[in-house]
């Protein structure tokens, strides 16, 4: 595996490194990539994935096994677990896994999912404070860890479907949030650039759309804006069959009024 890690946010050197966003990137202490096929399964790279996402925490073991082998008779599913917390002790190092009557638990990590939780909770409180340049901070600092989706070698599992979303959203309500801090603070590329990123997460969020006009105008490029109009109101009657927000055509109107 060839892949350039990008920097750390407040990790620790010498952890472990665990990238679950996008494609799973993984470097041991000594700064060695571990390669896809040392996994062995992708059974194995899912339950590190669950471990990770834990924060240390131990996940019980049943837990565990209603994840990843659903299908599985108790015993099947108690060995399959038994290897794959193996295997990741042979890829990982021995103390990495741990295991106690609470369930299994991996220490010594870092993990960009972690991070990012971290980053977003940062966010919240700092639009709440009303501390716009820490919004638009906080935000840059999440771009760099958000190499993409959560993924999983089973991609439609529960467990990880029920996350994704989770995460998706509130990393687009970031978007959206940095992207109105920027625009409010007189930086409306940079915002135009939130905003952007945000209609891409999710094409129908009408607030995401709203900004980016927003945006556009205050660039004077109101032309572009229209068209950010036009495409959310086709998205919208084509694929749900409604009509833009009224607040949505308020902004439509303004726009139609600056041209």
């Amino acid at each position: 595996m060839t892949a350039i890690l990008q920097p750390r946010l407040g990790s620790d050197r010498g952890a472990i490194e665990v990238r679950m966003l996008g494609s799973l990137q993984v470097s041991r202490a000594d700064g060695s990539l571990v390669e896809v096929h040392e996994w062995r399964t992708g059974k194995t790279a899912d339950l590190l994935r669950i471990l990770a996402m834990h924060a240390g925490d131990p996940v019980a073991t049943h837990s565990l096994m209603a994840a990843l082998w659903p299908n599985s008779d108790r015993p099947h599913a108690q060995a399959s677990l038994r290897t794959a917390a193996s295997q990741l002790r042979h890829v990982l190092g021995e103390g990495v896994v741990q295991r106690s009557l609470a369930g299994l638990r991996v220490t010594g990590i870092w993990v960009d999912l972690l991070a990012l939780r971290a980053l977003l909770s940062d966010a919240r409180g700092a639009m709440r404070a009303g501390d716009l340049v820490a919004v638009q901070t906080i935000a840059r600092e999440a771009d760099l860890l958000y190499r993409g989706e959560l993924r999983a070698h089973d991609d439609a599992a529960d467990w990880v479907v029920t996350e994704r979303r989770a995460l998706a959203a509130t990393y687009q309500t970031l978007q959206c949030d940095a992207a109105e801090a920027a625009i409010a603070l007189g930086n409306a590329a940079e915002g135009v650039d939130f905003a952007g990123r945000a209609t891409t997460l999710d094409p129908f969020c009408e607030r995401a759309s709203r900004t980016l006009m927003h945006g556009y105008a205050a660039t004077g490029n109101v032309s572009r804006a229209l068209r950010e109009y036009e495409r959310c109101r086709a998205l919208l009657a084509e694929e749900l069959g409604v009509d833009p927000s009224l607040q949505t055509r308020e902004v439509h109107l303004y726009l139609l009024r600056c041209g």
